[in-house]
């Protein structure tokens, strides 16, 4: 044998040992890294089971906050009910309130001409109609409900002249009437009971009744009432003889009627088929004054122009319980009516607004709150009016389907009334 494989030989029981020492250096290692993994896991099993106190702390200071955030949420929530509970019962209230006032204008009773025979010179004319009221209409008047009943105009009364003394004194329901007739959309004039004995009271009947309505919009003409009573100052110098002729009587009307046009309003003569007939000549005071019939017949027959007709004091109309007078005014359409108020300037170079030209937004309009109330414009030659500064409008025949009036007159620079047709759906 090679000694030098000899030599390389090894000894089987140190080779053993060898391979042994090596098996349970690695053994051991394995071990180590096992305890440690053990350690490693059972530390994080005691951190997930007992925390920090400082993460418990948070942790008690996010659930308290939690808590805090859902009891703002709760109030605030509260608060959004009660605003919802308080819009709907505002909301209630006002269905309530417009049922409450919807029911209030409906009335079955209607003005109407039924019964009544119009002149042949007013054929072509529409038919208006209105009320007129004093102190002895005592009971509440329901303003909207004389108009959804057919009324368009109201003669109120605002104040007279005692029949025994002659002391000028107010209307006991004047600014009353006026106020809820205006607000309800009437239009609106005013008359003084006369008893005067000549132009001078005459003249002193028309300031007092400047006086009352000069802080009123007043739509419709200024009367003078002259009529006779029966052992009043007026009949007892009439029965003394101190008033013999036609002319008497025109005179005083026609004094009030020239004060009246002078502040600018226009006028109009009440007296009844008596008073036209026996004392005045009607068919020449109708070339200057404007005449008011009164009347309790189905026909008028006045041989005279007149522009009103009281036909009934025996009336009902919605929205009173008791009687009232019952009118017509007749306005025929395209018809020029000359006015009599003062305006700006001399008459001769005021303009018509007969020459003026009506402009409606709409082909047709419906009713609103009861009413149809047109958009309109009224122009020249020069350009559009300015309305409330060259015309004032009014309206009439609103209060249903079919054919309403625009009702334009001239003031200012401007002058004279027309009447302009518009359809109602």
């Amino acid at each position: 044998m090679d000694i030098l494989q000899i030599m390389k030989r090894e000894d089987p029981k140190k080779v053993s040992d060898k391979g042994r020492g090596s098996t349970d250096r690695k053994s051991r290692r394995t071990d180590a890294k096992r305890e440690k993994l053990r350690q490693q896991s059972i530390a994080r099993r005691t951190m997930s089971m007992d925390p920090p106190a400082g993460n418990g702390a948070e942790k008690k200071g996010r659930k308290a906050s939690r808590k805090s955030a859902g009891g703002s949420f709760v109030i605030k929530k509260w608060k959004v009910y009660l605003v919802l509970a308080v819009l709907v019962i505002a909301l209630a209230g006002y269905c309530g309130m417009q049922i409450k006032v919807y029911i209030s204008r409906i009335t079955d009773i209607k003005l109407t001409d039924e019964g009544y025979e119009h002149a042949k010179m007013f054929k072509k004319a529409e038919v208006i109609d209105g009320i007129d009221v004093s102190e002895h209409q005592d009971k509440e008047i329901k303003w909207e409900k004389v108009k959804t009943s057919g009324a368009d105009f109201v003669f109120i009364r605002a104040g007279y002249r005692t029949a025994d003394k002659g002391e000028l004194k107010t209307d006991a329901k004047f600014e009353e009437h006026i106020q809820d007739a205006e607000k309800a959309g009437l239009m609106v004039g005013a008359y003084i009971y006369s008893q005067a004995l000549d132009s001078k009271e005459a003249v002193e009947e028309a300031d007092y009744l400047l006086e009352l309505v000069k802080d009123y919009d007043i739509t419709m003409p200024l009367v003078i009432d002259y009529e006779l009573y029966d052992g009043g100052r007026l009949s007892d110098k009439i029965k003394a003889g101190e008033m013999p002729v036609a002319s008497s009587y025109h005179d005083v009307v026609q004094a009030f009627c020239s004060r009246v046009e002078e502040a600018g309003y226009e006028s109009a003569v009440y007296a009844n088929m008596d008073m036209l007939t026996n004392y005045m000549d009607a068919s020449l005071l109708d070339d200057s004054e404007n005449i008011w019939l009164a009347r309790y017949n189905s026909t008028a027959d006045l041989d005279a122009g007149y522009r009103f007709w009281q036909c009934s004091d025996s009336a009902r109309v919605g929205g009173y319980d008791g009687k009232v007078d019952h009118d017509f005014w007749y306005m025929e359409p395209g018809k020029v009516y000359q006015t009599r108020a003062a305006g700006k300037g001399k008459d001769k170079n005021r303009r018509s607004v007969g020459d003026c030209r009506v402009y409606f937004d709409k082909d047709s309009y419906k009713l609103k709150k009861f009413r149809a109330v047109p958009k309109l414009s009224v122009s020249d030659s020069d350009g559009p009016l300015r309305k409330n500064a060259d015309y004032v409008v009014s309206f009439a025949n609103n209060t249903g389907s079919g054919t309403g009036l625009a009702i334009i007159r001239g003031i200012g620079v401007y002058k004279d009334w027309i009447a302009v047709p518009f359809n109602i759906e």
